[in-house]
């Protein structure tokens, strides 16, 4: 994480993880009102909106470069799929990291009924808070799946003078992860965080150290192709064994040498016709 702070001293963390009582939301409202930005009804209720999400979030996400570098050449591809992943993921909350994005920002993404919110986060504009500069709600142009399915868009700047290119990226990068982590297979990460912390003890200051937030890394098996030509031993293991009649049994696996291993990548195997997306 390109960042100075840890996400265990980063305001907006705090507040939607319930680490400090701070009401982050009239925080960032007296922040715009004391450098003159105008606060009218539409980029308050948008800031105070933050406050159904506090408690109810999912870790940061943060993408590896090799996902976003790969997404970037067919991301139109998951357009089919916006109408059933924003279905099938009502109100969930969670917040995003990608390397593409300015140093210090973070996307927080809501879903309700159909429509997929989105607050853009600055951490380096302020030195003490987490200011949002963005407002985004996307939902469905109309009722039509497939491959050229449009999201009507709206977007308010929070911030006066906020100027960024681009603003979509943000958008298509939630989507293609939310597909992508609801039906392809992922891998997660998880990093663990510490925190440092001094307490007084027989007229002695010491530093211990305890359990911070924790924060997983993105990548995924969808452009993966592995190639091993080394034999490798594989240890005994239970499997949960398919039947063709439907069920399923839990089976041991005596250990064995196995000679190598390929698994092409998921994208190659739906080329292929060996999986198909339908």
């Amino acid at each position: 994480m390109k960042n100075n702070k840890s996400i265990n001293d980063i305001t907006l963390f705090r507040y939607l993880f319930n680490l400090d009582n701070r009401n982050l939301p009239q925080s960032i409202l007296n922040w715009y009102s004391n450098i003159g930005s105008v606060v009218d009804s539409d980029r308050e209720n948008a800031i105070r909106e933050l406050s159904r999400i506090k408690g109810n979030c999912r870790n940061l996400v943060i993408f590896s470069k090799t996902f976003i570098d790969t997404m970037d050449k067919s991301y139109m591809k998951f357009t089919q799929f916006h109408m059933d992943i924003l279905n099938e993921l009502d109100n969930e909350n969670g917040i995003v990291r990608s390397p593409y994005f300015f140093e210090g920002c973070y996307v927080v993404y809501s879903i309700k009924s159909g429509c997929l919110t989105l607050w853009i986060f600055q951490d380096k504009i302020d030195k003490y808070l987490s200011i949002p500069t963005y407002y985004i709600c996307v939902s469905p142009k109309d009722k039509i799946k497939g491959e050229g399915h449009q999201l009507d868009c709206i977007i308010l700047p929070l911030l006066d003078n906020c100027m960024e290119a681009n603003l979509r990226d943000y958008i298509d990068m939630v989507l293609d992860y939310l597909c992508l982590r609801q039906w392809a297979e992922v891998q997660l990460g998880k990093v663990s965080s510490t925190v440092k912390k001094e307490i007084k003890e027989n007229k002695k200051t010491l530093v211990i150290t305890e359990p911070g937030l924790d924060y997983y890394l993105f990548d995924s098996k969808w452009y993966t192709e592995i190639c091993n030509d080394e034999c490798f031993q594989v240890s005994g293991h239970f499997r949960l064994q398919p039947y063709g009649d439907g069920t399923r049994k839990l089976i041991w696996i005596n250990e064995y040498t196995k000679n190598g291993y390929h698994r092409k990548a998921t994208i190659d195997k739906v080329k292929d016709g060996d999986i198909s997306l339908a």
